[in-house]
C-alpha cells in the first residue's frame, strides 16, 4: 500500500513541476497547448495540400475532350430517340389495325351466327310441319285402315 501512496503523490507533484525546453520552462498544461498548436498547423498544411491537388486535378482536365464527348451522347440520345418514336408510331399502326382486324372477325362471326340461327330457325319449322304431316298421315291411315276394316265388302 506504501507503494501506491508514493505513486499518488508523484503524480500529484507533476502539476507544478516545470520542464526546461529551448531555454524555456513549460508546464504541462502549456506543452499540451503547444502540442494542439502545432497539430493544428500541420492539420491544416496537409489539407491545404489536399485542396492543392484536387485544384491541379481539377485543372488539368481536358474540357474539348469532355464536351466533344458530350456533344457525341447528346446526339446518340437524339438518334434513339428518333428510332423510339419511329417504333412508337408503328406500334400505334399495328394497334389499330389489330383493332380493325378483330372488328372484322366479330363482324364475320356474328354474320355467321345469325346465319347459323336463322337456319336453325328455318330447319326447326321444317320439322315441325313434318311432324305435323306425319301426324296427319297417321290420322288419314288410321282412318282409312278402319274404314278398310268397317267395309262389310272387304270380307
Amino acid at each position: 500500500m506504501a507503494d501506491l501512496e508514493e505513486i499518488v503523490r508523484q503524480g500529484e507533484g507533476l502539476k507544478d513541476r516545470k520542464l526546461k525546453l529551448f531555454g524555456l520552462r513549460l508546464s504541462g498544461a502549456s506543452i499540451m497547448g503547444l502540442f494542439a498548436l502545432v497539430s493544428g498547423f500541420i492539420g491544416s498544411l496537409y489539407g491545404g495540400f489536399l485542396l492543392y491537388q484536387k485544384v491541379e486535378s481539377l485543372a488539368a482536365l481536358d474540357l474539348g475532350d469532355i464536351s466533344a464527348s458530350m456533344q457525341k451522347t447528346s446526339s446518340d440520345v437524339m438518334r434513339i430517340e428518333e428510332h423510339a418514336n419511329a417504333i412508337k408510331i408503328e406500334l400505334k399502326k399495328d394497334m389499330t389495325d389489330l383493332r380493325n382486324s378483330q372488328w372484322n372477325l366479330e363482324s364475320k362471326v356474328d354474320t355467321k351466327l345469325q346465319s347459323v340461327d336463322t337456319k336453325l330457325t328455318n330447319y326447326d319449322n321444317k320439322l315441325d310441319r313434318f311432324e305435323i304431316k306425319v301426324e296427319q298421315t297417321k290420322v288419314d291411315m288410321n282412318k282409312r285402315i278402319q274404314e278398310s276394316l268397317d267395309n262389310p265388302l272387304a270380307n
